[in-house]
């Protein structure tokens, strides 16, 4: 375990409060650990979960007023032209799904 050396205040909304103590008890950890280990994590990932877009960036989500006026196909398309999924992650998830669906079709 580190030692602690800084002490720091931060503050959350409830939804990821309830994320972090979620993680807390599922890895048994103190919330210090969790944070710790979700920044490495986060760190080591080659991708940021969630790309900081820049103003003029088409990557930019709709607004929710936007994405009700969209049809079913327009937001598809913006899904699609807009995803963070590679075509190689995208296709091992496919192939991870086809498994799992013959491995439940060939259950008694």
């Amino acid at each position: 375990m580190a030692t602690m050396t800084i002490r720091t205040t931060v503050a959350f909304d409830p939804a990821t409060v309830a994320r972090w103590e979620r993680l807390t008890k599922r890895w048994g950890v103190s919330k210090s650990e969790t944070l710790r280990r979700a920044l490495e994590a986060a760190e080591a990932s080659p991708v940021p979960p969630h790309p900081t877009p820049s103003p003029g960036d088409k990557a930019v989500p709709p607004q929710p007023h936007e994405i009700s006026r969209m049809s079913p196909a327009q937001a598809l398309a913006w899904l699609q032209s807009h995803s963070l999924v590679t075509a190689a992650e995208g296709e091992r998830w496919r192939q991870e799904l086809r498994q799992t669906r013959e491995d439940f079709a060939t259950r008694p």
